[in-house]
Parts: C-alpha cells; structure tokens; sequence
C-alpha cells in the first residue's frame, strides 16, 4: 500500500499548474475511487474569490503529481509544503526578557504581542 501513500488526501493544500504556470491553489476536500479502476475522484475547494468546488476525475499517476491535459492544456498538480517559520529578529533586550520567562511542559513559551499596559 505504499503506492497509495503519497496520493493527495482530504485537507492538504494543492496548486494546480496550466501550460506548467501556478494558476491557483486549492484544497482536497474528498478523494474517493471511481468506478473504473485505477481511477480516482477528487474534490476540491478553489482558493479564490468567490469560492468555487470541482471534481475531477484522475488515474493513479495524475494522483500523485504526473503530468496530464484536459482539453489538450497541459496540468500538473503539486502539494504544497508548509515552508519552514524563520524565527522573527528581536532586539537584546526583549531576547533576555525572554530567556528569563519559564518554559511550559511541553518546551513552549507565551510571549505577549502588545506592551505592558500600567
């Protein structure tokens, strides 16, 4: 079952490339087999204004990021992958304010975004 593995899943944020441009991006909402074989039904949510749902109907490579066409434009699918958060510069003397805080159980801190208000 390794195969089916890296297919798109319910929830994962995905961008769909026309003529290999990122045209939009989009959210699986429901994948489910078809009823031939080695295909497959996915819904999605368009991230656009205003929202729009589509299923399309994919074979197991398309599932997992092959290259197809639908009216002989070429389409691609990718996962989005959730970059990496930088942590944000802080002047020295907020970092040693921060130092000082205790951590909670497990490992975090609770930093204020507004002043001390008086």
């Amino acid at each position: 079952m390794p195969f089916y593995k890296n297919m798109f899943h319910p929830g994962e944020v995905i961008l769909i490339y026309f003529h290999d441009e990122p045209s939009f991006f989009a959210r699986v909402e429901d994948v489910s087999p078809d009823v031939k074989k080695g295909w497959w039904q996915m819904n999605f949510l368009v991230l656009s204004v205003p929202l729009q749902t589509a299923t399309w109907i994919l074979d197991d490579n398309q599932m997992h990021g092959a290259n197809f066409t639908m009216n002989q434009n070429p389409v691609r699918i990718e996962r989005v992958e959730t970059p990496e958060e930088a942590e944000p510069a802080q002047p020295n003397e907020e970092k040693s304010a921060i130092k000082d805080k205790p951590k909670s159980q497990n490992g975090g801190r609770v930093v204020s975004m507004f002043d001390d208000v008086d």
